[in-house]
């Protein structure tokens, strides 16, 4: 079977077109895992789950739980307030 080359050969303004095609699922794709990205973020949220990144140090971490520490007693959140100090008492003893 003889194939002919000229019909398997690409311009430029077809490649241009396949790479944009390409391009936009990557963006479509990228703008999925961000919204699901989000809605995961979101539910950790309403259900008092603390999330925390390992990008600051302990120190900061350790001031940032503080803040909510103290922010929980004075809404009156208990049970959060105790689970944030579990998690400071757990910082410090690292």
């Amino acid at each position: 079977m003889n194939t002919n080359s000229e019909d398997t050969n690409m311009t430029d303004k077809d490649i241009e077109k396949l790479a944009n095609k390409i391009a936009d699922i990557i963006f479509k794709r990228q703008e999925e895992y961000d919204a699901q990205f989000q809605i995961d973020m979101d539910q950790l949220s309403s259900n008092n789950i603390i999330y925390t990144y390992n990008t600051s140090g302990h120190k900061d971490l350790i001031k940032d739980l503080e803040q909510q520490l103290k922010e929980n007693i004075e809404n009156e959140d208990y049970k959060q307030a105790a689970i944030i100090a579990a998690k400071i008492k757990d910082l410090k003893n690292k």
